[in-house]
């Protein structure tokens, strides 16, 4: 029997590469996404395996739109969230690199404008925590309704949450709080999944071109983590809990599917042994 993956945010930065090496690996993959379309790329190798996936339309906050996907599913990958309640800083970080662009790269932590409405789900709250309880427990009643002794299988299902590492400078503190509260919730669920943790730091994609202000973070974050390193030699600890190395999406994809395919493992994966993958 193919085993079936089901990633929700499957067409978003990271999603995409998670889905993707599921398709490689022989898994069956299904991505769930506001918009329900894969995503524009335009390299063939892209093309190739965006074929084997399954696209779909639903609603996470709205466990009707998608609570029958979940019927036998054994591995679910929460692939969602917001770096800031801002609801165009993601369309910044996607552009070409202009001087307007690094302008607003710099001002981040500057609120949404307030004449502007706003979604009442575009909150830490509800996008990197509420989101993932939503899931989880509407995978948790589906696995209730097996029998009793499929109900004991847990090791054989898995429910992927896709965390971070630490806070970002002048990222607020609500960021990484909402990551670490939703954590504490999946992990009261391990009678009926494996919870896995995944805590990537800065991801970049390794086949994108290197252009805008994601490649500008990265390339900074860098230079910063190379310095500390080689320069000051890791001595202050201060720095070392800073400035984090960064991570690609296809590290991060690994990592996860490694993690799905090991019925003994739970818990946190860091972003020490991300890396490692």
């Amino acid at each position: 029997m193919i085993p079936k993956l089901i990633v929700f945010g499957g067409n978003g930065f990271l999603g995409k590469r998670i889905c993707q090496e599921a398709v490689t690996s022989g898994y069956q993959v299904v991505s769930v996404s506001r918009s329900g379309k894969a995503p524009h790329s335009n390299e063939l190798n892209d093309k190739q395996w965006m074929q084997e996936v399954q696209w779909t339309a639903a609603d996470i906050f709205k466990p009707d739109s998608y609570h029958e996907l979940l019927n036998n599913a054994t591995n679910v990958v929460h692939s969602l969230g917001i770096l800031l309640e801002n609801e165009n800083y993601k369309q910044t970080l996607s552009k070409s690199p202009t001087y307007d662009s690094k302008s607003r790269l710099l001002s981040f932590g500057a609120g949404p404008n307030p004449l502007k409405k706003s979604s009442p789900y575009f909150t830490y709250e509800m996008m990197n925590k509420q989101s993932a309880i939503i899931l989880a427990d509407t995978f948790k009643q589906k696995i209730l309704k097996k029998s009793k002794k499929e109900q004991e299988k847990a090791n054989q299902r898995s429910f992927t949450y896709i965390s971070a590492d630490k806070g970002f400078p002048l990222i607020p503190s609500g960021y990484i709080n909402s990551k670490r509260e939703a954590e504490i919730e999946l992990e009261k669920m391990q009678r009926y999944f494996r919870p896995i943790i995944v805590r990537p730091g800065f991801m970049f994609d390794e086949h994108r071109n290197a252009i805008g202000p994601r490649s500008f973070i990265h390339t900074a974050l860098e230079l910063l983590y190379c310095g500390n390193k080689f320069l000051l030699r890791n001595k202050l600890q201060l720095l070392n809990d800073l400035i984090r190395p960064t991570v690609s999406t296809q590290q991060v994809s690994k990592s996860v599917l490694k993690n799905i395919e090991n019925p003994d493992f739970k818990g946190v994966v860091t972003l020490e042994e991300i890396l490692k993958a």
